[in-house]
């Protein structure tokens, strides 16, 4: 899990010592753990998991805050130039975004399939974290960070540390609810898992503002789950074809 740079734990540290942080951005390393088809041969195994030990299916997500709420979508990658991440290479020029308003405790994603977008608002369902009573302060991040863990309301195990500094129950996808800002967050569910690491913490000024997305057909969670999982099933297709040539 890597840690912040010295140029930002410089700057964390100088911000610090003057007040909380109360708005900015945190970028976060995003890595999946995804299980390897076993229609594939031990060459084509083997190759895979070289790729994701190298990072090439690894992306960058970037949450924005202020007190009122928080804004998360993925940065666009720089090009494959070897077509290496194959089916598997995300399109991030339209990213998804996950929009919380802390105010009035609604979430509102903006999601896209193909070439449509799709908005849903709902609550924002806080899961009930654990945190261990008298356990030291860990500086695995070059800040100071408690461990919390919880079982999401969609079965989904999840493993945070969190951090006081930025006094906000703000982190990664709309995952939130603690006494401080999420610097690292495992979401696991039956061996497969991802991670979110903090990379770099910007603050900004106060009057920072955020806007909750608005492009897209309005639709019900539900009814979105439908079309994603007919789009997921194109894909496992599209997926075994691709393999067969890999």
């Amino acid at each position: 899990m890597p840690h912040l740079s010295l140029i930002t734990l410089l700057l964390l540290c100088c911000t610090c010592v003057r007040a909380q942080i109360s708005a900015g951005t945190i970028d976060y390393l995003e890595h999946r753990e995804f299980e390897v088809w076993d229609g594939m041969s031990i060459e084509q195994k083997k190759r895979v998991e070289k790729m994701k030990t190298e990072g090439v299916f690894d992306q960058t997500g970037r949450l924005t805050f202020n007190e009122q709420a928080f804004s998360y979508q993925q940065l666009p990658k720089a090009p494959d130039t070897d077509n290496r991440r194959g089916w598997w290479g995300a399109d991030t020029e339209n990213p998804d975004v996950y929009y919380t308003s802390v105010v009035d405790s609604t979430v509102t994603d903006q999601r896209r399939i193909m070439d449509r977008s799709f908005i849903m608002e709902d609550e924002w369902l806080v899961p009930e974290w654990e945190i261990p009573a008298n356990q030291q302060l860990n500086m695995a991040y070059t800040l100071p960070s408690k461990l919390a863990f919880t079982v999401s309301p969609e079965g989904d195990t999840l493993t945070a540390y969190f951090t006081e500094t930025i006094p906000l129950g703000i982190g990664p996808r709309g995952y939130g609810g603690l006494p401080g800002a999420i610097v690292y967050l495992k979401v696991e569910n039956e061996g497969v898992y991802t991670e979110y690491t903090m990379t770099t913490m910007q603050p900004n000024p106060t009057e920072l503002e955020l806007e909750k997305p608005t492009e897209g057909d309005t639709i019900s969670r539900e009814r979105f789950e439908k079309i994603a999982a007919k789009r997921k099933e194109a894909m496992e297709r599209r997926r075994r074809g691709w393999q067969r040539n890999y």
